[in-house]
């Protein structure tokens, strides 16, 4: 959909100008109708949004929106309405997907629609858990607190994520470093010893044999291997797509050792932290618990816990449901339970979603202590092979020629 670029005047002959997201100008027109000021040019900017960062780009990052939201609460604090604040926003905010969903919310919310409704996007980070935020903040007449609750829960998984990434960035590159310097020797240096060798009738050692034999297999055989595993994989998918009920490869995600821990706790804080923020707003527990539920990206756990809401309507607590479920863990259905019972589920939520992500923390850092110099070390071991492998019959041939 298109930008429009809008002249608007008021009753004191001020101009303003105003930049606008919509589908044609009937619907920039229906939108601006019903403002004081009068709607006196509207006209269309082709080329106002094309980048190639809007082509390959299709959802809104956790950083941008995070921005976004902040941006939202210091105006409604300020008692700036939210039609107002988007337009402001939309002024500052560059050229992409952000803008067009801000500006076109900001024109359907001026039609009539709810906030809540106004931003269901799937490009939005959450968009469930924002859509329900949103609905509780405009039930509670304090939109601005709840948003701010959901600006920590986003902070909180993006900090988790950065520090994340930014912690397995020295280990992936020594990974590929280590493997792009086998490929090299393999495919380069290996043929050319192998000839060299093979003309002075010279026996080589057993570890080159073995090295150039490996090596040799590899390079002939590496693009059926690559064919067989692409195979085997969409096969996989293609039975998961075809029976729901069969879930391989997340199950499979969360038997690895040590990371398979870490996926399981990271759900459960999710899922924690999204009943507490929706709990908070004032979202009846049935109801929250069936957008928290959505939060479970794993297949496999999201199979286990799906029919959680059903239960609720059913007259069951919140507590005694979660008992019966596998994967949720003991500790958390005691503190539920005690938080149930003293009134205090919220507290008791966002606590609960504390202690795992202190414990996501904690076992992130173990891990990157521990891959890093295991890393290392399998480097040094590849690299001593491939010297021994290609120095060894050298040495040997010259001890012969001696």
């Amino acid at each position: 959909m298109p930008y429009f670029k809008c002249t608007l005047v008021n009753e004191k002959g001020r101009y303003r100008t105003s930049e606008y997201y919509a589908e044609n100008k009937k619907e920039i027109e229906a939108s601006l109708g019903n403002l004081e000021e009068k709607l006196m040019r509207v006209q269309r900017l082709w080329f106002r949004d094309f980048s190639l960062k809007k082509i390959f780009k299709r959802k809104i990052g956790y950083t941008e929106f995070l921005l976004f939201n902040q941006e939202m609460i210091a105006l409604l604090k300020a008692g700036i309405p939210v039609i107002r604040a988007l337009e402001i926003i939309t002024q500052n905010t560059r050229s992409g997907i952000l803008r067009e969903i801000i500006a076109k919310a900001a024109g359907n919310i001026r039609n009539g629609m709810q906030i809540s409704e106004a931003f269901n996007s799937a490009q939005i980070p959450f968009h469930k858990i924002y859509k329900a935020s949103l609905m509780a903040g405009e039930k509670s007449g304090h939109l601005e607190q709840i948003l701010e609750k959901f600006n920590i829960y986003l902070g909180k998984i993006s900090n988790l994520r950065r520090k994340m990434v930014s912690s397995l960035t020295y280990p992936i590159i020594l990974l590929l470093f280590m493997i792009s310097m086998v490929l090299v020797i393999a495919i380069f240096v290996i043929p050319k010893f192998s000839a060299f060798f093979d003309n002075m009738d010279a026996q080589l050692p057993a570890i080159t044999l073995f090295f150039i034999t490996t090596t040799q297999y590899l390079k002939e055989n590496i693009v059926l291997f690559l064919a067989a595993a692409a195979l085997i994989y969409g096969a996989v998918r293609a039975i998961e797509h075809f029976n729901p009920r069969v879930i391989i490869i997340d199950q499979a995600k969360i038997k690895i050792p040590f990371l398979g821990r870490i996926i399981h706790e990271n759900a459960i804080a999710v899922f924690a932290r999204t009943l507490a923020i929706l709990i908070s707003g004032g979202i009846p527990v049935p109801e929250s618990a069936e957008i928290a539920v959505e939060t479970f990206a794993n297949k496999f756990y999201y199979s286990q816990v799906r029919d959680i809401p059903e239960k609720i309507r059913q007259g069951n607590l919140l507590s005694g449901v979660l008992e019966e479920i596998a994967i949720i863990p003991r500790i958390l259905v005691e503190m539920i339970r005690v938080g149930e019972t003293s009134g205090n589920l919220t507290a008791v939520l966002d606590e609960s979603a504390e202690y795992y992500e202190r414990s996501i923390d904690s076992k992130i850092n173990a891990l990157i202590s521990l891959i890093e110099p295991v890393i290392i070390i399998l480097l040094g071991m590849v690299i001593a092979v491939m010297l021994i492998s290609v120095y060894l019959p050298i040495f040997t041939s010259i001890r012969v020629i001696q």
